[in-house]
């Protein structure tokens, strides 16, 4: 009688890049994050919205900034030594998120996942929660990407991404002309 094989069931795994937003600890795919970087001048933009705190240039393409705590209703990013922008990237769209610090890289269970309960829903925009992990003494709030880009017709985030997508036009022409508005690099960074 040939010996049965014992194999054993692997839990599916997510990772997730984690950061802070406060005193909250947060997650976004690692598959949505382009990259990390540490805080860059940006370039304010008048009449946006309050969540977009400018542009900056990354590699030569202007990349909008949004402050993600202000979003997400959890007061205004915090400036630090640890203060970090998480560039993400879906649908050819860039968008940097400030955000208080980068804990790291983890590996949850993905069985582990549960929906947020309802009094953390009523703390973080609920729409942007894609789930809750217990991660040791932590509850990590999962984000959703694709909820935090969208641009539905006629609600308020169409006109926020909207605002954004003309901040980063008016930002590029301000720039190419030489325009400096003093909170930049001199002379504009988007010039050779």
């Amino acid at each position: 009688m040939a010996k049965k094989k014992r194999v054993a069931a692997q839990a599916e795994t997510v990772s997730v890049v984690s950061f802070v937003l406060g005193v909250e600890q947060c997650a976004l795919r690692i598959t949505d994050v382009h990259q990390v970087i540490r805080d860059t001048p940006i370039t304010r933009v008048p009449n946006v919205n309050p969540h977009v705190e400018g542009v900056i240039n990354l590699r030569g393409q202007v990349v909008p900034v949004v402050d993600l705590k202000n979003l997400l209703g959890l007061g205004v990013r915090t400036m630090g030594e640890q203060h970090r922008l998480l560039i993400v990237e879906q649908g050819g769209r860039k968008v940097g998120f400030s955000v208080d610090s980068i804990k790291g890289v983890l590996q949850l269970d993905a069985a582990r996942i549960q929906p947020a309960p309802e009094v953390l829903l009523a703390k973080v925009a609920g729409r942007y929660v894609r789930g809750v992990v217990q991660q040791g003494d932590t509850i990590v709030v999962l984000l959703d990407l694709p909820e935090l880009l969208a641009s539905q017709p006629g609600t308020r985030r169409a006109r926020h991404w909207g605002q954004a997508d003309r901040a980063i036009a008016h930002a590029a022409a301000a720039l190419d002309a030489g325009e400096d508005h003093g909170n930049g690099p001199p002379g504009g960074f988007l010039k050779p």
